[in-house]
């Protein structure tokens, strides 16, 4: 029996060190992770620009895919193109789901479940015999798919890198031009030769290998060092406003005493349990508000409470209500011109083959220590906004519109090449995944606004003349907005 005793008591007294070596552990080391900054992180980019040259490559040549359900179908052209909306509102609105699941189960995870989730509407579409069913397969599930993908792709990326980031980050995006110089052609072709259900096959499966790309994503370890004490308070904003906050605070005394008040309360609570019923109830409700805090901060709404966060998800909102009017009128603007159909079409492969240029440059000088990225995202944006006002007044022979749409995907990249890295250096890198997927959000629903009212006021007036100066107003607007921004910033750091 005195064995047994002996034999507890040392357990016991093992459970004791392992406790004391585990607070001391957390008190003195602390992990972080260190990007490698090259190596490994440049296959990642590669991975990361072919993952965005399928999902969005797709995405962006939805318009051939449109016209060929309108005749397949024998539907009204106003009812087909809500299914781009649907899509392309869907894949941005679900950038908040898309960062919670990496914040819990890692970027590699959540790519790997996009594509498969793309692969089931792409293939199911195949099958489809009613509109009703395409703007669910399509637009609802591959719609998702695009969220899945786009938001852990552009976000992790930013994780390898530190010097280099904003070079990494660009070249990534270049694969959405890619994609749509790839695949316009391409499904073109695939429409003429295997008809819309083989398409729906072929593209299903080209949309399987984002998870061969995405399984690429694997995290950084983290490298265990001392801790650097520091008389610093976390708030939402780290003090240089750069890189993944560290500290964490050392229990107080008070919040000693309030965890043994807490644990006393419980053990009251424990004896008297078989009393008082409505006891139970009550362990219930905390439980319940237990969750729904830690759901909170996993979406990370506290966001919100800042100003420089709700400024730029203000700009985003009104950017992207006149964004897409180029892409998706420019060529029957141009046709209603007098040019030909075919050299119309071509001015898409050049705000294509732009963009693609543009994103590369951008990020590379980006990257520079006396480049500031919030003035080159205002510089982005007020050109493009006035280029889109002057486009159908000024702008009237076709080697004027291919100027516009080259100049155009240059100053589109400044804003979107440099967008999540403002992110980082404006809200910290730790809130970036997050703060990301809340500003799809508003991009979304700006995209859902945005496209049919640009179609309305065409049917209103009868040219594209008004649908621009709209656009363009609104992209302005989106500049405007974020002027002030580094003041904004500036002062909610040295409020914190």
């Amino acid at each position: 029996m005195a064995s047994v005793i002996s034999v507890e008591k040392k357990y016991s007294g093992d459970e004791n060190e392992t406790e004391k070596f585990v607070k001391e552990e957390k008190v003195t080391y602390e992990y972080v992770t260190i990007p490698p900054d090259g190596g490994f992180g440049w296959i990642i980019t590669g991975a990361s620009l072919l993952c965005l040259l399928i999902s969005d490559g797709i995405l962006f040549s939805f318009g051939l895919i449109l016209s060929e359900l309108r005749y397949v179908f024998d539907e009204p052209a106003v009812k087909i193109a809500w299914m781009f909306s649907i899509e392309n509102a869907t894949s941005l609105i679900s950038g908040p789901i898309a960062s919670a699941l990496s914040n819990k189960f890692g970027f590699r995870a959540v790519v790997i479940s996009g594509s498969l989730l793309g692969f089931v509407g792409l293939l199911t579409s195949t099958f489809a015999f009613s509109v009703g069913t395409l703007f669910f397969t399509l637009g609802v599930l591959l719609g998702t798919a695009d969220g899945l993908v786009y938001t852990p792709i552009v976000v992790g990326v930013g994780f390898y890198f530190d010097k280099r980031r904003a070079l990494a980050t660009g070249i990534t995006l270049c694969g959405s031009g890619a994609g749509a110089f790839v695949f316009a052609p391409l499904i073109s072709w695939l429409l003429e030769t295997y008809a819309l259900r083989g398409t729906f096959l072929i593209l299903s499966g080209l949309y399987l290998n984002c998870a061969v790309f995405g399984s690429l994503l694997i995290p950084v370890k983290p490298v265990r060092r001392k801790k650097i004490v520091e008389d610093v308070s976390l708030n939402l904003l780290p003090p240089d406003g750069i890189g993944p906050s560290a500290i964490e605070n050392p229990p107080t005394p008070n919040d000693v005493k309030g965890n043994n008040k807490g644990e006393q309360a419980q053990s009251n609570m424990d004896i008297s349990i078989t009393e008082n019923q409505p006891v139970t109830n009550a362990n219930e409700k905390l439980s319940i508000k237990k969750c729904f805090f830690s759901i909170l901060n996993l979406f990370k709404f506290s966001l919100f409470r800042s100003p420089t966060f709700v400024v730029i998800c203000a700009s985003s909102f009104f950017q992207s209500i006149g964004w897409f009017v180029p892409s998706m009128y420019i060529t029957a603007h141009a046709v209603n011109m007098g040019v030909p159909k075919e050299k119309a079409s071509f001015l898409l492969s050049i705000l294509g083959i732009s963009i693609m240029i543009g994103r590369i440059l951008i990020g590379w000088i980006s990257d520079h220590p006396r480049v500031s990225v919030l003035l080159l995202n205002n510089i982005g944006l007020t050109i493009s906004g006035l280029l889109i006002l002057l486009c159908p007044s000024i702008l009237v022979s076709y080697e004027l519109l291919a100027l516009f749409s080259t100049i155009l995907g240059l100053a589109a990249s400044c804003t979107t090449a440099t967008r999540s890295i403002l992110l980082g250096k404006l809200l910290g890198l730790e809130n970036v995944n997050n703060s990301y997927s809340f500003m799809l959000v508003f991009h979304g629903v700006a995209t859902v606004i945005g496209i049919p009212l640009a179609g309305l006021l065409f049917d209103i007036f009868g040219d594209f003349h008004i649908t621009f100066y709209f656009a363009g107003f609104s992209v302005l607007l989106s500049a405007f907005i974020c002027y002030p921004l580094g003041r904004i910033n500036r002062w909610e750091k040295m409020r914190s």
